[in-house]
This record gives C-alpha cells, structure tokens and sequence, in this order.
C-alpha cells in the first residue's frame, strides 16, 4: 500500500498543489518586474511570504 506521499499513480513528484492566490503573488511580482516597479514586487514578494505562512496557504513551499 502506498504511503502518504505517493500519488495514485504510484510516482510521487506528480501530484502537486497549487495554491491560487501564491500563483496572483508570483504573476503580480512578475507584471512589477516587467514594469521596473521595483517597490510592487517587493510587496508582492512580502505578501506571498505571509501569505504561505498562513493557514490560508494551500501548498506553502518550505523555506
């Protein structure tokens, strides 16, 4: 029997959460950095770390 960190295929990397609003962060961040809107990104970097330290995040990255 598979353990927990198995997906239902039986590979183990294949099965990924997404989080939506860690994914409006990293797109928001990267529309800031497109524009030279150095301040923007940076919030958005700072609201993202937030963000997966809450209990709101779906799919926290480790640090």
């Amino acid at each position: 029997m598979p353990g927990n960190s198995v997906a239902p295929d039986g590979n183990a990397a294949t099965a990924r959460l997404v989080c939506r609003t860690c994914e409006e962060y990293r797109h928001g961040e990267a529309a800031a950095n497109a524009e030279r809107d150095w301040s923007r990104a940076t919030d958005c970097r700072v609201l993202l770390r937030h963000h997966q330290d809450s209990a709101d995040c779906v799919a926290p990255e480790p640090r």
